[in-house]
């Protein structure tokens, strides 16, 4: 209900109408600031009406909801319940506090212009790192407005929220008693059986523990809240029972209690003051200076080309390979040699600068990286640091450096996630075991695995002791948490790709600090120019054919095939992409039409020979399940695949999102587009559409992918110019 329809209540004489040109109402202010800046360059005047009419708008709004307090505090009164009400207490758990920081200021002031247009790239930076400052928080601000939101409703309001558990019964297992495993342990434990339902798309993670007021101890939440929440050792869903959760919880003696939980919900985001002091530092040394410092992370926000050393053109001669880099990018990169020869000559070649390389589908980028690596901790007896938004894309790529030769013994990481563990085994929380294991590869070299809050954190990794940080997934990696791991290291080498899956972000920034770094550099291109890094121009993964349609929908037309992709054979059927055009309607996450298709592609497609020459030494054999990835963008449509190809017997056949895929292939990958039209679309058209989501989805296969789509999909005149650029290259890519 719209606070001016309340107004005339509480306003009295101060009450208003709008008059000529006024701005009314909330709509209005967007248009008034939108007018006001396309005109204070050519009608100043008129600008400064519209600033004014727009400043006039904001202070009687704020008048107004002042008013409104006051008018339902009277009221409160008169129905005699002013001592139920109780000011709520700030929670700055999510907010802003560098506006009124000197170094946010001083950065601010050389900042330059307003329109980012009109910016110098140093002036960017200087932008940048401002909005840096606080980027964790306002990332976090989503999460603790949705969370206070949440434990201020009715859990009946909340029940279908994704990642909610809401409790139907709750038994006592064991009461509070001494863990078993750990008598030493202080603290007791207590195991609770919960049964009840998981909301719709709801994924295993870490959650917090609901309860109704009066709140246990360590739990917390809004005063006058009708919940609180609080953290819990462990929760493990029954396997053979999705409604039965078995949840784990921990105290000291004298903070026990017997309050049963009401619901599971979302757990917070990880505490983040190592990398929010990492960022604060580069920002503040950089507000010191008397220009813009040179260093990786600040070379990469600024644009700049890698900076090597006067007069080198890379500084690792590979005689004994019989490479010497004698040509140069416009940077002064090398580039007479293979990619990975240019890469092991130019880093060697800086002192505190970086090299990007762009990896699509299929073209090798962690083959490069583990080689690279190796080459340098065998060669100059670098420490060599290995970071990225996941422990599993770490993991991938320490996994790929053991197998390239290198010694396991030189190659560790902590709170290991994989199940094939093939380097050394840092005991996790042991600051000592990490920092034995990086002084031991001082002049010997070695290679550390972990996250932002490994490379970050002073405690765990000297800074600026490593001699190389490896960014991989540097297209995911956000340019935030890039400045703060880039402490850690003399040198960064950025791999990876920023046309395939987008870096997440939940925050809204005034700066694009939230872009990936590869993404940044990239700017709004599709491919790295070649003074600013590396493009990998061949995927080992797909047939020409297929290859074609990737190259011309993300990259420029710039991505070919190595040939032995070409050499892969598929009796009876004709590599590349087919576009299957179903009539449906009505259809928004699920499609009942699409899931049928899928089976009848499969069955289609198996048994199929299938030669590949790169494995089995190219001898011929029947397409199997394994054979064979389904991707859908929605969770619903995936279950709906999964039980279609369980009934028809193809249960060995992968399904999920493009999310689960990225990094995988297979001989045929089949993509179900499952929404009917764009006015069925529940995310909106540009997440069915999104191009890069679409490149990952494709560019699965090895032989040939399989694009499932309503022919209605397409139907419709997007209301941006991005949305037209958007559905033309997913059109062009179908035609």
């Amino acid at each position: 209900y719209s606070i001016k329809k309340l107004e005339p209540l509480y306003m009295g004489e101060h009450l208003r109408s709008d008059g000529e040109g006024a701005v009314a109402e909330g709509a209005d202010s967007v248009v008034a600031y939108h007018e006001f800046r396309e005109m204070r360059g050519r009608e100043p005047e008129e600008a400064a009406a519209r600033l004014a009419s727009l400043e006039d708008y904001n202070a009687y709004d704020c008048l107004s909801t002042l008013r409104l307090r006051d008018w339902l505090l009277e009221r409160a009164a008169e129905a005699g319940v002013a001592d139920r009400v109780v000011a709520r207490s700030l929670d700055e758990r999510g907010g802003e506090l560098s506006v009124e920081d000197p170094v946010f200021a001083r950065l601010m002031s050389r900042s330059g212009p307003a329109e980012r247009s009109e910016r110098t790239a140093e002036q960017q930076a200087y932008a940048m790192l401002a909005t840096a400052i606080d980027y964790n928080r306002r990332e976090s601000k989503s999460f603790w407005w949705d969370h206070f939101d949440r434990l201020q409703h009715p859990v009946e309001e909340w029940r279908e929220t994704r990642d909610v558990f809401v409790v139907e019964s709750a038994e006592v297992v064991a009461d509070w008693v001494k863990p078993t495993d750990r008598p030493r342990a202080r603290n007791l434990q207590r195991t609770v059986r919960l049964v009840g339902d998981w909301a719709p798309g709801s994924k295993d993670g870490q959650s917090q523990v609901a309860y109704t007021g009066p709140l246990p101890p360590g739990v917390s939440g809004p005063e006058s809240a009708l919940y609180g929440a609080g953290f819990c050792s462990g929760i493990v869903t029954d396997p053979s029972n999705p409604r039965v959760v078995e949840l784990r919880e921990s105290r000291k003696p004298e903070e026990i209690f017997s309050n049963l939980p009401v619901a599971l919900v979302p757990a917070p985001p990880p505490r983040t003051e190592q990398i929010d002091e990492a960022i604060y530092g580069i920002a503040a040394a950089a507000a010191e200076a008397e220009q813009l410092p040179e260093s990786a992370a600040l070379d990469v926000l600024a644009r700049r080309a890698p900076r090597l050393r006067a007069g080198a053109t890379g500084g690792d001669p590979l005689a004994a390979e019989g490479y010497v880099p004698a040509g140069a990018s416009s940077s002064g990169l090398p580039t007479d040699g293979t990619t990975l020869e240019n890469v092991i000559a130019a880093l060697p070649g800086m002192d505190d600068s970086y090299v990007a390389v762009q990896g699509p589908p299929g073209s090798g980028k962690t083959y490069i990286g583990s080689r690279v690596i190796r080459a340098l901790v065998e060669r100059h007896g670098w420490r060599i640091g290995v970071v990225a938004q996941s422990h599993a894309v770490v993991e991938n790529m320490l996994g790929a450096v053991v197998r390239a030769g290198l010694d396991p013994a030189r190659v560790a990481k902590s709170d290991n996630q994989s199940d094939d563990v093939t380097w050394t085994t840092l005991r996790d929380g042991n600051v000592e075991a990490r920092a034995a294991f990086l002084a031991a590869g001082r002049g010997d070299g070695c290679v550390l695995g972990g996250t932002a809050w490994t490379f970050a954190n002073p405690k765990l990794v000297e800074p600026g002791g490593m001699d190389l940080l490896v960014v991989d997934e540097a297209g995911q990696f956000s340019l935030a948490p890039t400045l703060a791991v880039s402490v850690a290291a003399a040198r960064l080498l950025l791999l990876g790709d920023p046309q395939q899956l987008p870096q997440v972000s939940q925050g809204s920034h005034a700066e694009p600090v939230d872009e990936s770094a590869l993404g940044w550099l990239v700017d709004g291109r599709q491919t790295l120019p070649a003074e600013l890094g590396y493009f990998l121009e061949e995927s080992y993964r797909m047939r020409p054919e297929l290859s074609a349609k990737v190259s011309v929908l993300s990259y420029e037309g710039r991505l070919g095939s190595a040939q032995v992709a070409g050499q892969r054979v598929m009796a009876g059927a004709e590599p590349g992409l087919e576009v299957v055009v179903l009539e449906h309607t009505g259809n928004r996450a699920e499609s009942e039409e699409e899931a049928r298709e899928v089976v009848a592609q499969v069955r289609a497609h198996l048994g199929l020979e299938w030669t590949d020459p790169s494995q089995s030494g190219g001898v011929p054999r029947p397409l199997e399940q394994r054979d064979f990835v389904v991707v859908a963008p929605y969770n619903a449509q995936v279950s709906l695949i999964q039980r279609s190809l369980m009934r028809a017997g193809f249960d060995g056949v992968r399904v999920g999102t493009v999310d689960r895929f990225q990094g995988q292939e297979a001989p045929i990958a089949i993509v179900s587009m499952t929404a009917s039209s764009h006015g069925d679309v529940p995310r909106g058209m540009g997440f069915v559409l999104n191009r890069n989501r679409t490149n990952v989805a494709v560019s699965r296969a090895q032989y040939k992918a399989i694009l499932i789509r309503s022919r209605a999909l397409t139907a419709y005149m997007p209301a941006t110019a991005a949305g037209v650029v958007e559905l033309g290259a997913f059109i062009g890519l179908c035609s």
